[in-house]
């Protein structure tokens, strides 16, 4: 079943969701991931192991897991590094931030739907329960993802 629209049009998941996936592989560095989303401008990337998917790696993650290094330095990442001090001790915890793989900072949990699951039911999923997005799965392999975004660009 699909979503009506005011055009009258209906609309189906894989019409609205975004095919253009940028994927890290489970042994990917952090620095990797990092760079990835700052390129293409995305706040999650999905983490592939044998080309299954196990994980994500969120913006939320690399600014909230502060054990992984102090907070300053991860912020200024994003920064494009322009104001950080070039000294041995920046030096020697960028080191250690960049060099945790994306298995060891991804979030084991998200949320799939499949691609021909109706679009209705996608939109009341992620406004009752607040989430912010599904990775789309067709006969078993990922095919894009579904954002808040996504759904108020294709609905409206």
């Amino acid at each position: 079943t699909r979503c009506q629209t005011k055009e009258g049009i209906m609309k189906k998941i894989a019409d609205i969701m975004n095919k253009n996936l940028a994927t890290v592989d489970a042994d990917d560095s952090f620095e990797e991931a990092l760079k990835l989303m700052k390129e293409k401008g995305i706040g999650r990337v999905p983490v592939l192991e044998n080309g299954k998917l196990i994980g994500v790696i969120t913006r939320n993650d690399i600014l909230v897991k502060t054990e992984k290094a102090p907070l300053p330095p991860v912020l200024a990442i994003w920064d494009l590094l322009i104001t950080l001090p070039n000294n041995k001790e920046f030096r020697e915890k960028y080191d250690k931030i960049t060099g945790v793989t994306a298995k060891e900072i991804m979030t084991k949990e998200f949320n799939t739907i499949d691609v021909n699951a109706d679009l209705q039911e996608a939109v009341t999923s992620i406004v009752d329960n607040e989430k912010d997005f599904f990775f789309v799965f067709d006969k078993g392999s990922l095919v894009g993802v579904l954002t808040k975004t996504d759904l108020i660009n294709g609905i409206f």
